[in-house]
Parts: structure tokens; sequence; C-alpha cells
């Protein structure tokens, strides 16, 4: 190719670069405010941050527990979270745009945003450890009520949305990830002795019968909270949309995302635990 050809060429397949790059962060721009992404990124900070640090449960003191601190508040950066899944989510759908489509079409429905802000709602209660037993005692209520009774009914209803997603397999798998990944990484830094890839393989799976209970119960009382104000005609119709091809393809999508960004992070934790653990040892 001649050399003025050539610098055509490049200036070309450059402005395609650009058009293509443009238009993949019109549609990150989109999905995040379509899907309160700012916002579910905040909530989930605090809630790892919150997880991670549970009293009791680190065994650090004094200075070095403090730096710990530090270190987990600095990973779970809302921000940094937000930006990772994004792009990871949008890279993933640059081949489906039916699907992002789709799934922008309900998010701007009457329908879609009121569903999409009361889950926000019901999940920023959730941080209060008073709404979060709340919660769960009326979880307990409805899964005591006799068959045919309103909360009986209404949890019913509320399994069919789980179900349609897959939501307790994927949360589940997710949680078996991300918590093989916090251990291995604190094995990287050779503060887990005794333990190699096999044995831990099998303390993590050891954990999946106690999981899959924590994410059977948390999804159901936080949808039985959130969808409370929803009639049976809306949570039907939620149930219907989310059961379609393309909103099954996204919610997929949306847990590959989750899956990288979580997975980087519990990387990171089990680091920085692992790394103070070694200097209060010294």
């Amino acid at each position: 190719m001649p050399p003025a050809l050539l610098r055509t060429a490049l200036v070309l397949m450059t402005g395609f670069f650009v058009v293509i790059s443009s238009l993949r962060m019109a549609a990150a721009d989109d999905l995040s405010r379509a899907y309160l992404l700012p916002e579910l990124f905040g909530i989930m900070a605090a809630e790892g941050r919150s997880s991670v640090l549970v009293e009791g449960a680190i065994p650090l003191q004094g200075r070095a527990l403090a730096d710990f601190e530090r270190d987990v508040s600095r990973i779970y950066d809302a921000e940094r979270m937000h930006a990772a899944f994004v792009a990871t989510l949008t890279a993933d759908m640059e081949a489906t745009p039916d699907v992002v489509q789709d799934a922008l079409e309900f998010a701007r429905t009457d329908l879609g945003k009121r569903v999409l802000r009361l889950e926000i709602s019901a999940r920023d209660a959730l941080l209060d450890d008073e709404v979060d037993q709340i919660a769960r005692m009326a979880l307990q209520n409805a899964r005591a009520a006799q068959q045919g009774a309103p909360a009986a009914d209404r949890l019913d209803m509320i399994r069919a949305r789980v179900d349609a997603n897959d939501l307790v397999e994927l949360n589940v798998s997710l949680g078996l990830n991300t918590s093989y990944a916090y251990y291995q990484s604190m094995m990287s830094e050779n503060a887990v002795n005794g333990l190699d890839s096999e044995q831990l393989l099998f303390l993590v799976w050891a954990q999946e019968p106690e999981i899959r209970i924590d994410v059977e119960d948390w999804i159901e009382s936080y949808f039985m909270m959130a969808y409370q104000p929803l009639s049976d005609e809306d949570l039907q119709a939620l149930i219907d949309y989310v059961s379609t091809p393309l909103a099954q393809a996204f919610n997929r999508a949306m847990f590959r995302a989750f899956e990288v960004v979580f997975g980087d992070i519990s990387v990171a934790v089990g680091r920085a635990l692992g790394r103070r653990l070694n200097i209060e040892d010294l």
C-alpha cells in the first residue's frame, strides 16, 4: 500500500475506533443512569466494608487493625467499583445491542422505573441492622403462613421472580468464587499455612450449604420488602418481563460483570489481610 493510502487508512480506522468508543460510552452512561448504578455501588461498597469488618472477624488488633480498615475503605471505593463494572458489562454486551436496547426500554417504562427505585431504596434501608431483622422476621412469617394466605401467595410470587433469573444459583456461585479468590490471595501472601490448593477448594466448597441458606434468606427478605408496594398485577408483569430471553441474557451479563468486580475485590482484600498478618507477626 502506498504511504499516502496507508496514512489515510490509519486515519479512517482511528476515526472508526473513536465512533465505536463513543457509542460504547453512550451505552454505558445510559445503562448506568437507567439502572441507578452509581447509587447501587455506593450501597454495595458499604455492604462490603461492613461484611469484611464485622466485629471479631479479623484476627488483628491495634495499629494493624486500623491499617487494615483503611485498606478495606480504599478497596471498596464505590466510584472505582462502578467504573470497573460498567466497563466490563458494556464490553461483554457489545455484540448484543438488542439485549442492551431491551434492558434500556424496560428501565424507562413506568414499571421499570418504579421497580428499580424500590430495589435501591430497600437495599439502602437494609444497611440498618434493625431494618434487616424486621425484613427477615416478615419473611419467616410468610414462610409459616398457610397456603392461600396473602403472605404465602406473595412469597410464591417472589420465588417465581427469583427463579426466573436463577438468582439463588448465580449468587451462590458468586459467593463461592469470591471466597476462593479471597483465601487463595491470602495463601499467595504466605498468611495461610499448611493448606494446599486442593484443600482450599474443599474448604471453600464446604461453605456451600451455609452460603446457599444465607443467599435464600437475604434475597427473599429483600424482595419481599422491596416489592411490597407493588400490586400482584405489577409484580406478575415484572416476572413476565424478567422471564424473557433478552432479560435473562442481560441478567447473566450483569452477573459476569459482578464476578469480575468482586473477584478482584476479594483478591485485594485477601492480600491486604495477608500482608497485615505478616507484619503483625514480625
